[in-house]
This record gives structure tokens, C-alpha cells and sequence, in this order.
């Protein structure tokens, strides 16, 4: 840990030496209003299908009084029933102690659980893991100053579900089960944020450092701890355009193994089987668990973030390391307000871009980068003044492409 935080300090100190005497352009506090309204149809495997509605109001105004208060919500209508609450850059002490808060439900939810972890793994041996009764509450606390250019956090999440069902990957019951599961997880770290904008950055550095501890749950269960280290470097071109560069690695370390006797492990997970219990798809489970019991587990490469043209959550393993870069191509960025009954903002800036990722897993550190996967891709990006970043991705890869819509850039952490 010591020589990593060592390394990206030398990092850090260089960069900022060729981009010295960084000013902010904006102001890090934005209180703008903005609003977006937009409907969620869905349809995911072994859960089902239906229609959400998404509803998010930035920087919501009390009164007349400006604040930095984001407020949204989420409503789920069909086979998965739910509804999410969020509220963050709560101002607390305003622009000193922030606070974020959220909580969530659902009647149903699935999860792929892939039968390998490593990354030569076939993209279609995977198995769905069905939920019901899913809850979760969650809250950050955070500290920032130096207009918002250093940031210490912690972060903690309680999860209540049970697994119902495990199907195949075209969503057939495989066998059912009723195992339920409760858990609280906390996370803590800090950012330093050495760049011209925290919202859309052009120039400088950003280093996100966090642990989270995972402590065994029973006799069974591994005690381990990870930490995650995310590293950006903004460098200015043409006029007003940006190259990110993007390093992110996640190490899991093991205080104390779990059980680690398979024999053990397949008889508790044939124990949580009531109905239709396939052996070899329970044997797989087991597998999964005893590698998780052995090496512990760090992050995950696909989804959003990292290797955009997979799934989230497609590769995983106690050690997680990856690269990327992108040409934010600036077309234009001048403030023009826009109100489309649906969405309400002032543009600041209108951006193509293109990227480029690889990454790797492993449970051993030592084996990283024997075998890697990549992403390449592009997409617009549209930033507004309340400090929504409308990002519309389309990225290929070894295993196809996929398309991303979401309201941030890429690379985030909970440090974000």
C-alpha cells in the first residue's frame, strides 16, 4: 500500500509541476437549477419486464434560497416493483460538510454469476441469480476543501435480500432456493481534485483513494479488506479540448481465509436447493465461493465505467487493474439555456469523443496482464451548468458492442 500511495504521489507532484498555478474556471458549487424526466422501459433476464420512471432535480431551491440539494427518484412499475430515493450534496455546513442519502426497494432484481471468474471465460456460461424482497439503505458524509479540490469521505451501505431462484441464461429455472442475506458494508478514502473544473475537467490530475472492509460474516466466510486507487490526468489540446488518461486498480487482501473445503461448500449450497437442484450448476456456485474464500474479491471490469462494451460485472477477481484513454473532443462550449418540457438546463459544453480500454483480473497479482480484454468506442457527451454530464456511449469489444446512456463521465468512483 505504501509503495502504490508513494507512486501515485510522484505522479501526482510531476503533473502538477507542467500544469502549475491551476485555477478553477467555475464555480465548484454550482446552483443552477436543472430538472430531467425520462421513462425507464426494462427488460432483464430471469427477472422480467416493465416501465420505470426517473425523475431528478438539480440544485433544488428552498424558498427562493439557492442550494447545492439533488433530489431523485426512481419508480418501477411490472414484474420488478420498486422505487429508489436519493438525495445528495445535502449542505450540511454548505460547502464544508456535505451529505448524501439514499434508499432503495424492490420485489424482484437478478444478477449474472459467472461459472469462471477469469477473463478466458466463455461469455455465455453464466448462470442468473433471481432476488426478491431487496432493500438497501445508504449514506456518505463528506468533508471538502480548498474549493472542493481535497475531499475526505466515508461511505456506508446496508443490503437486505433473498435469493429465490437460480436460471440459465435464458432466464429457465434451473432450481429454486430461499436464502436470505443481510449485510453492512463501509467504505472510507479521499480526492484530490488538481484540476480547472470538477465537473468537467480540461487540465490537471485527479487520484481517488478508497478502502472498504469486509469483514467475515460467519464462520465460513473470508476476512478481507479492499483498496481501490483511481488515477486521471487531464492534458489540454487544440484550443479547448481535453485527452483523460486513466489508470484504476483494485487489490483485495485476505486477513483470514474462509472455508476453503469444497466437498463442505457444495453441501451448503445444496442445502439453500428446495426444488429442481441441479448439481453441476451447484458445483459451480461452490467453486465460485471457494475462489472468494480463498483470494477475497476486489472490483469489477464492464458496465458503464471500465470496458464499456461488456456487461457489468463481466470479469472479477481479487486483483483488478486497468487503462484507458479518451479524446474529449470540445465543439462547442458556450452557455445556452434549453427547456424541453421533459428536461430543463443551461448547456455549457457539447463534446465528441472517442476511447479506448483494456483490463485485466486475477486472483493472484502476479498473474495481471497475462490475459487482457479491450474497448474502443465513441460518444457525446453534454454538460450543463448544474452539473448534470449527459453521456450517449457506443463501444465494441471481443465479445460484441453495447450502448450507455447515464448521466456522468466515465472512470467514477464513489469519490466522484
Amino acid at each position: 500500500m505504501q509503495k502504490k500511495l508513494a507512486f501515485l504521489f510522484t505522479i501526482f507532484i510531476l503533473i502538477q509541476s507542467s500544469v502549475s498555478a491551476i485555477e478553477r474556471r467555475t464555480e465548484q458549487f454550482p446552483t443552477d437549477f436543472g430538472y430531467l424526466a425520462l421513462p425507464l422501459p426494462y427488460i432483464i433476464p430471469g427477472a422480467g419486464s416493465g416501465f420505470g420512471l426517473l425523475g431528478g432535480f438539480n440544485n433544488v431551491q428552498f424558498g427562493g434560497t439557492e442550494t447545492t440539494l439533488d433530489l431523485f427518484a426512481i419508480a418501477i412499475a411490472g414484474d420488478i416493483g420498486g422505487n429508489i430515493l436519493l438525495a445528495t450534496d445535502i449542505p450540511v455546513i454548505p460547502k464544508t460538510f456535505l451529505l448524501d442519502f439514499g434508499q432503495g426497494n424492490f420485489d424482484k432484481g437478478s444478477f449474472r454469476s459467472y461459472r469462471n471468474r477469469r477473463m478466458n471465460s466463455d461469455p455465455d456460461d453464466y448462470v442468473i441469480s433471481e432476488l426478491s424482497d431487496t432493500k438497501f439503505k445508504f449514506a456518505r458524509l463528506t468533508l471538502t476543501l480548498f474549493d472542493r479540490m481535497f475531499d475526505i469521505f466515508g461511505f456506508q451501505t446496508k443490503n437486505e435480500s433473498t435469493l429465490s431462484a437460480i436460471r440459465d441464461k435464458d432466464g429457465e429455472l434451473i432450481y429454486e432456493a430461499n436464502q436470505s442475506f443481510e449485510g453492512v458494508s463501509s467504505s472510507y478514502g479521499f480526492q484530490i481534485d488538481w484540476t480547472d473544473d470538477r465537473t468537467d475537467p480540461q487540465k490537471g490530475l485527479k487520484l481517488i483513494y478508497t478502502t472498504s472492509d469486509s469483514p467475515a460474516r460467519n464462520s465460513d466466510s473470508p476476512d478481507y479488506f479492499v483498496q481501490n486507487y483511481n488515477l486521471t490526468s487531464y492534458i489540454p489540446v487544440l484550443s479547448y479540448s481535453t485527452v483523460a488518461l486513466n489508470w484504476y486498480r483494485s487489490d483485495a487482501t485476505v486477513r483470514k481465509q474462509g472455508n476453503t473445503d469444497l466437498d463442505y461448500l457444495i453441501a451448503k449450497e445444496t442445502a439453500t436447493c428446495f426444488s429442481n437442484c441441479d448439481p453441476e450448476t451447484i458445483k459451480v456456485l461452490a467453486k465460485n465461493r471457494q475462489a472468494t474464500n480463498t483470494y477475497g474479491s476486489g472490483g469489477n471490469l464492464g458496465g458503464t465505467e471500465r470496458l464499456r462494451s461488456y456487461v457489468g460485472g463481466r470479469y472479477s477477481g481479487a486483483h483488478v487493474e486497468s487503462r484507458g484513454a479518451e479524446f474529449r473532443w470540445n465543439l462547442s462550449d458556450e452557455k445556452t439555456a434549453f427547456d424541453w418540457y421533459f428536461i430543463k438546463d443551461i448547456r455549457t459544453g457539447f463534446q465528441l469523443a472517442f476511447f479506448y480500454e483494456e483490463g485485466t483480473v486475477a486472483d493472484k497479482a502476479s498473474e495481471l496482464w497475462q490475459e487482457k480484454r479491450t474497448s474502443a468506442g465513441v460518444g457525446t457527451r453534454v454538460v450543463t451548468s448544474s452539473g448534470f454530464v449527459y453521456r450517449l456511449d457506443f463501444a465494441t469489444g471481443q465479445e460484441g458492442g453495447s450502448t450507455i446512456v447515464i448521466f456522468d463521465y466515465p472512470w467514477g468512483t464513489f469519490g466522484q
